[in-house]
């Protein structure tokens, strides 16, 4: 099974939250950012992203960033 990574451009990150909406809205049925499984502290310029430990990188949040702040990549392999 392919493994996939999310890097990360907090200075591209605008605090939409529409990456937490996304996440929350398919791991849980609901658009409950508290549910997601990626949080976005908003602080000036630039943004904080962190994953949880329940975070698989599945990449809907990537997929759902419209400012490419999120990127899912495939993961390197380990050897």
């Amino acid at each position: 099974m392919e493994k996939f990574e999310i890097e990360v451009f907090p200075e591209l990150c605008t605090g939409c939250l529409r990456c937490q909406l996304s996440c929350s809205e398919l791991y849980t049925g609901a658009f409950a950012p508290s549910q997601a499984r990626i949080r976005i502290m908003s602080g000036g310029l630039n943004c904080e992203v962190h994953f949880t430990e329940e975070c698989n990188k599945c990449g809907v949040c990537a997929e759902n960033c419209l400012y490419g702040a999120l990127r899912k990549v495939r993961a390197e392999d380990e050897r």
